[in-house]
């Protein structure tokens, strides 16, 4: 499970920091939009394969299955929350 920690984290951080420079084009909100329903599609398709392949699946196991697309989908909705927030005045910078 610590691994599983790990890892999720480390997603996080590298679409995170993917996101932050996605945001430095004018239209990032199209290709964190695809992130999110990417990570939303895969979690929808890996969750049937999970509960095909083991029925009797504790939740905690799935839950941990799961932590690393959570990671990534979470860091794409605090990348384009920052998109909306911080980076338009940075592009401004950019601009000038």
């Amino acid at each position: 499970m610590y691994r599983i920690a790990e890892y999720s984290v480390a997603v996080f951080i590298i679409v995170l920091i993917s996101g932050c420079i996605l945001n430095l084009l004018k239209q990032h909100y199209i290709f964190q939009l695809g992130g999110i329903a990417f990570f939303l599609t895969f979690m929808f398709f890996k969750s049937i394969y999970i509960i095909r392949k083991t029925y009797d699946i504790r939740p905690a196991e799935f839950y941990a299955s799961m932590l690393p697309l959570l990671g990534g989908l979470s860091a794409c909705v605090v990348s384009m929350l920052l998109g909306f927030w911080i980076f338009p005045y940075i592009r401004k910078k950019f601009k000038n």
